[in-house]
């Protein structure tokens, strides 16, 4: 017996969402793609994403996607930062028991709400806007969810260093690069951006004192007091070895200097398990508009190598140093619109 055109209509928008969905490279294109796939095959109007992150054990929720049913395409936009909030009461059952439930499907006064994993951890909600008699597919939705996920930990296999869980060096470079490109097209950028270069001192000594497993547990405690001490937001990344970067945005530059300062004294005073104290050397420069990524990486690496030679255990700002006579202003070529 044929299929019904209702049948394969329905049938060729999900097989051309999951071949959109599957084909994304990057978190936040496999997230919009996700939601979009979400209002169309559930015939909605509206659905959220919401990040999640823990915090001394307990979780905190932040707002970030919207996807909008329109005549084409449905809508994927950012949502207003609301900042990093508890959950609702009534979704405090679900982070008590998700972790350990991957057909979880909650109902809340606005619709659905649906826990996504990587690696273990809640990582996002979906909340979908419906009414309570609303007719739910609930084995489609939790199969879309779980083809999420497994692409998800793909992609943070490929993005993320394995001991740190921060971004590694590959993600490092998309990051970067996009933002110099972006910059180049503005008229003007209301933010200042920074990127710092970050070196443990000594971390040599640590390996040949106590051995690789205790310089391991050294950079791993290094990425969680960065991960304490920054926000979501911001970009964080092993760099290499015992090297990390951090890509900062805020108003201007002070913020970002009084930021990098109070992490130096934060690792200087934390205590590490069997070798004690130990000390960072930061090196940052403004991400100016015009400037190629090697130049920027060069001001931060020479403006690092500045304080690891005067002393250590300092932050130094590759313009201050320039300002102050202690580094050469490096000569720049004329702007070139290489994006």
């Amino acid at each position: 017996m044929p299929t019904p055109p209702a049948e394969q209509d329905e049938s060729k928008l999900l097989l051309d969402n999951l071949v959109e969905l599957t084909s994304q490279r990057e978190q936040e294109m496999l997230e919009s793609s996700l939601l979009s796939t979400l209002v169309e095959l559930m015939h909605v109007d509206r659905v959220e994403l919401f990040a999640c992150r823990r915090v001394n054990g307990s979780p905190y929720l932040c707002r970030r996607l919207e996807a909008l049913a329109a005549s084409g395409k449905p809508e994927v936009r950012e949502t207003p930062a609301d900042g990093w909030l508890p959950p609702s009461p009534f979704l405090r059952e679900l982070f008590s028991h998700a972790h350990h439930d991957n057909t979880a499907l909650l109902r809340i006064p606005s619709g659905l709400c649906l826990p996504l994993h990587c690696m273990g951890n809640i990582t996002s909600l979906v909340v979908i806007h419906c009414g309570p008699d609303a007719d739910v597919n609930r084995d489609m939705l939790l199969a879309m969810a779980r083809i999420h996920e497994n692409f998800l930990r793909l992609l943070f296999e490929a993005d993320r260093d394995m001991l740190t869980a921060l971004h590694n060096r590959r993600k490092f470079d998309l990051r970067f690069y996009n933002l110099i490109a972006s910059l180049q097209h503005e008229a003007e950028s209301a933010a200042t951006h920074m990127l710092a270069l970050l070196d443990i001192d000594h971390f040599k000594q640590v390996n040949d004192r106590f051995g690789h497993m205790v310089g391991d547990e050294v950079l791993l405690l290094m990425a969680q007091l960065m991960q304490a001490s920054f926000r979501e937001e911001d970009g964080l990344f092993r760099y290499g070895g015992e090297e990390f970067a951090l890509l900062l945005e805020c108003g201007d530059a002070e913020p970002a200097e009084v930021a990098l300062e109070r992490f130096r004294a934060s690792v200087r005073r934390h205590v590490f398990p069997q070798a004690g104290c130990i000390t960072i050397s930061i090196g940052y420069t403004r991400i100016t508009p015009g400037l190629l990524p090697d130049q920027l990486l060069e001001q931060a690496d020479r403006a690092l190598y500045y304080a690891k030679s005067h002393g250590r255990d300092q932050v130094c700002g590759f313009e201050k140093l320039v300002a102050g006579g202690k580094l050469e202003s490096p000569l720049i070529a004329d702007q070139i619109d290489y994006f």
